[in-house]
């Protein structure tokens, strides 16, 4: 009798701890600026890929003292954007001319319904911040 007891509470702690490991599982993607795991890798590539855009608009205007738009960046050989893009999202060059400066966005079109995936919009200007996410 004593033998069953001790397994009947074995089972009992490996079934709260199952619990409490898949609860935690669940909650911890929520808490990612990106949602869940994979939203979260693809919201880095786009980080890096506004920081990639914004250095070549930098290098664009050192040689012809203006931002360029993003034809102008394709042409010009200072940037090629990988395209399509691998994660979905598309990029928006916006330039100003007084006083000289460039917005860069980067958005994605909704998740599916039912998707636990968030796609925040993003964007970078000459301070070389990336800014959004939220």
């Amino acid at each position: 009798m004593r033998g069953i007891w001790g397994f009947v509470s074995i089972l009992i702690t490996l079934g709260l701890g199952l619990g409490i490991y898949v609860m935690y599982i669940r909650t911890a993607g929520g808490n990612m600026p990106g949602g869940n795991p994979t939203s979260a890798i693809s919201t880095t590539s786009v980080k890096m890929q506004l920081l990639s855009m914004a250095n070549a608009e930098r290098t664009y205007y050192v040689q012809n003292n203006s931002y360029a738009s993003m034809d102008e960046l394709k042409s010009s050989g200072s940037f090629t954007p990988r395209e399509p893009d691998p994660d979905g999202y598309s990029y928006d060059v916006t330039v100003a001319k007084d006083p000289d400066s460039f917005t860069i966005t980067a958005s994605h079109p909704p998740a599916p319904n039912g998707s636990t995936a968030n796609f925040p919009t993003f964007s970078i200007d000459q301070s070389m911040t990336v800014a959004g996410g939220n």
